[in-house]
C-alpha cells in the first residue's frame, strides 16, 4: 500500500515487518522535500513513524535502492538494464523480500534476490512475470554496501 493507506498503518500501534516505498512515496510521508543523499536516507528512516517496522527498503528506480534492517543501512547498486514494462515490479520485488525471509537468507541476498526479481519483471513486456533464466546474471551483478 503507500499514500494514505500506508500513512493509516504506520500510525497504527502494531507495525508491518516490512515496508517498500519508492522515494517519493518516502518523502511524500514525511511531507519532505525529495534528496537521494546517504545522509538524508538514513534520516528519513530513522524518523519515529517507522519506529518498530524490521525491514524498510526504499526503491530508488534505475538508481538501485536504500535499505534499513533494525540498526543497519544498506545501499543496493543495480546493473543497467532495458525496461520494456516496469509495472509489477514493486510487487516482484516484495515477492523477492517474502521469500528471502521465509526462507531465512541474510540480509545482502535477501536484498539482491528483492532486486533482481523486480528488475526481471522489468524486462517482460508481460506484467508479473519474470524469466528466471536470467536471474543468476542479475542477481551477481547486484552490489550491496553497508553504509
Amino acid at each position: 500500500c503507500s499514500g494514505a493507506t500506508l500513512q493509516t498503518v504506520l500510525e497504527n500501534p502494531y507495525k508491518p515487518t516490512v515496508i517498500k516505498p519508492n522515494i517519493s512515496e518516502l518523502y511524500q510521508l514525511l511531507n519532505q522535500p525529495l534528496d537521494e543523499s546517504l545522509e538524508s536516507l538514513k534520516q528519513a528512516v530513522s524518523q519515529p513513524l517507522f519506529e518498530g517496522i524490521e525491514w524498510i527498503i526504499v526503491s530508488l528506480g534505475a538508481q538501485g535502492a536504500f535499505a534499513k534492517h533494525n540498526n543497519t543501512f544498506y545501499r543496493v547498486n543495480i546493473p543497467t538494464i532495458s525496461v520494456l514494462n516496469p509495472v509489477g515490479s514493486g510487487d516482484s520485488t516484495v515477492a523477492g523480500i517474502t521469500s528471502a525471509i521465509i526462507n531465512h537468507e541474510n540480509d545482502h541476498d535477501l536484498l539482491k534476490k528483492a532486486n533482481t526479481l523486480g528488475m526481471l519483471n522489468a524486462q517482460e513486456a508481460q506484467t508479473g512475470y519474470v524469466n528466471l533464466n536470467n536471474y543468476d546474471d542479475l542477481f551477481n551483478q547486484i552490489e550491496v554496501l553497508e553504509v
